[in-house]
């Protein structure tokens, strides 16, 4: 058994590793400010803690105008109404407020905030010049969650 865990593990973090882009700095600045990118979640981590693995297509596109989130959730909700009452953040918002910040350590702080759904919803991405990428999303009615990911076109 002790045989297989350790190339089970490495093989596990090549195959992440292979499936993260490698962009450029300028890809990952052209993409944050033309406000058209795919944020693609590979891990979950809940409020009340526990890293989940995910396996599935899990993003937040935006595109423009538009922006689409269909991204999994583990954790207290707080008030149950028909806008939440699905099992993650899954809704198409075509009003929100976008703001990319560059920081000092070569990466975006980009703030998100839905106008167009019931509850207050805000997404915080930071983009490393690499392409990796790391999601807050905190609601009003629900615990705050987190995800590890990267982007692409």
């Amino acid at each position: 058994m002790k045989r297989l865990f350790l190339p089970l593990i490495a093989a596990i973090l090549l195959l992440q590793q292979a499936t993260a882009q490698n962009l450029s700095s300028a890809d990952v600045q052209q993409m944050v400010n033309t406000k058209n990118f795919i944020f693609e979640a590979q891990s979950l981590t809940p409020g009340w803690g526990g890293l989940k693995q995910l396996t599935g297509d899990y993003y937040l596109k935006i595109s423009g105008d538009t922006m689409v989130s269909y991204l999994p959730f583990f954790g207290r909700v707080y008030t149950v109404s028909p806008a939440n009452s699905g099992i993650g953040f899954d809704f198409t918002s075509t009003n929100f407020d976008y703001t990319a910040l560059p920081s000092k350590k070569s990466d975006y702080k980009i703030n998100i905030r839905s106008k167009d759904i019931e509850h207050n919803t805000t997404f915080l991405l930071t983009v490393f010049d690499n392409g990796r990428a790391f999601l807050q999303v905190t609601s009003a009615d629900r615990q705050p969650v987190s995800y590890n990911g990267y982007i692409k076109q």
